[in-house]
């Protein structure tokens, strides 16, 4: 988890997203890699995606991840909540953890 620095612009969903799809490198999933969620701290974008450690190499670590990209809306900032793994076999469980605690977020 971490707060991210972003022009009040650029706040938004759409704008996260838009940035998401310009990203460089390799993406891997069953198509639903951005998707837009309403989590209980605020709108989110959710980025599912699988990518190598060193791209330019012919081989290396795949890389599986979730991250969520929320706006709360109690506060003007912005946060991302990620989780990253290597153990490919085990992304449909974790696919599940990341979004357990991306849903249990809470600013105090």
């Amino acid at each position: 988890m971490r707060e991210l620095t972003v022009r009040p612009a650029s706040r938004t969903v759409a704008a996260f997203r838009a940035e998401a799809e310009r990203a460089p490198g390799p993406y891997f999933g069953d198509g639903r890699l951005l998707t837009d969620v309403d989590l209980p701290l605020g709108p989110a974008l959710r980025v599912h995606r699988q990518e190598p450690t060193d791209p330019d190499a012919g081989s290396g670590t795949v890389v599986e991840g979730v991250a969520h990209y929320v706006l709360p809306r109690r506060h003007p900032t912005a946060l991302e909540c990620r989780l990253l793994w290597t153990s490919l076999g085990l992304g449909a469980e974790l696919v599940k953890v990341a979004d357990e605690l991306a849903d249990s977020l809470r600013l105090a």
